[in-house]
């Protein structure tokens, strides 16, 4: 018979038993007998875009893409290389004239003619306006002489000075305003760019200032060089002669959005060109090409132009 004794531990010992496997079956279930957490979806990473400028060729020394609207540099080469501007030192002479009334009358002179005449005749009078239109389309040598001649003749009367013509006064606020816009390596020894001797350029400049000087210009004046955007205008001086002036820059028509637009050329500058154009939607984009051949300059612009189109719709 059991005692009562032996029967409490008994029942101690059960208790203990159920106990244990309570815990060894029991524990497992209460941590894991959850719902499976649902596996995390693979991140997939797309690969990077190809940069549209990669492999580009180019003649050209020095090439520069920047988007001015972001200030974001597309593309670069050499871009702070300092080298004959040719005739995209007009731009420059634009802009300094631009100070100066638009219905100031401009006679050509003799003087003006000394290196061609640019499809001027001796003694032809123009508004300022229309001489500035004409020579920037058609790059003429003429024009930009008989302009600073003339603005820096006003200039200089404002000082007292009250010479007929001043050329050297206009070519310094040429470069006093290089100056004040950033242009590190840029400045000018006459108003059109035309090489001074074998070795001596007329102006000299790298392809991201010319960058900074048309950004420039669209931000404050983009009518000053509007006239640069068309195949070809006519124009009548005051003189009542009229002229067809066609544009320098042979693809004018094969640049979409083309809002400005400056060849040069010379035996030491080689070819040289600087566009702005919109590369999409509010998405101006300038482009400045220097020391590549005569044709050279536009089949590298082109090339450009192409992969800035490409970049800027890859969302960069």
């Amino acid at each position: 018979m059991i005692s009562k004794k032996q029967s409490i531990i008994a029942v101690t010992l059960v208790n203990c038993f159920a106990l244990f496997f309570a815990c060894v079956y029991a524990v497992p279930v209460f941590f894991y007998d959850e719902k499976p957490v649902a596996k995390a979806e693979p991140i997939i990473v797309a690969p990077p875009k190809p940069d549209p400028f990669v492999g580009v060729l180019l003649e050209a020394e020095a090439a520069y893409v920047v988007d001015t609207g972001t200030g974001k540099v597309l593309f670069a080469k050499n871009e702070e290389a300092q080298l004959p501007l040719a005739s995209v030192t007009k731009v420059m002479t634009a802009l300094v004239a631009s100070s100066l009334p638009e219905t100031m009358v401009v006679a050509v002179t003799g003087e003006d003619l000394r290196n061609g005449n640019g499809g001027l005749s001796l003694g032809e009078e123009w508004s300022l306006k229309n001489l500035l239109d004409y020579t920037l389309i058609v790059s003429s040598n003429s024009g930009a002489s008989a302009i600073a001649g003339a603005a820096g003749a006003v200039m200089a009367n404002q000082e007292g000075d009250i010479s007929a013509r001043n050329e050297g006064v206009f070519v310094q606020e040429m470069n006093v305003t290089a100056r004040k816009l950033g242009m590190a390596q840029t400045y000018y020894l006459n108003p059109n760019g035309l090489d001074i001797d074998d070795e001596l350029a007329g102006s000299y400049g790298s392809a991201k200032d010319m960058a900074i000087l048309f950004n420039h210009i669209l931000k404050t004046d983009p009518m000053l060089l509007e006239s640069t955007s068309y195949d070809s205008l006519l124009f009548t001086s005051q003189s009542g002669v009229s002229h067809r002036a066609d544009n320098t820059d042979t693809i004018v028509r094969s640049v979409p959005g083309l809002t400005a637009s400056k060849t040069g050329y010379t035996l030491l500058a080689n070819g040289n060109l600087v566009i702005a154009f919109n590369a999409g939607l509010m998405k101006p984009v300038v482009i400045a090409v220097l020391g590549s051949s005569q044709e050279g300059r536009f089949t590298d612009v082109q090339k450009l132009v192409n992969a800035a189109i490409l970049k800027i719709g890859q969302g960069e």
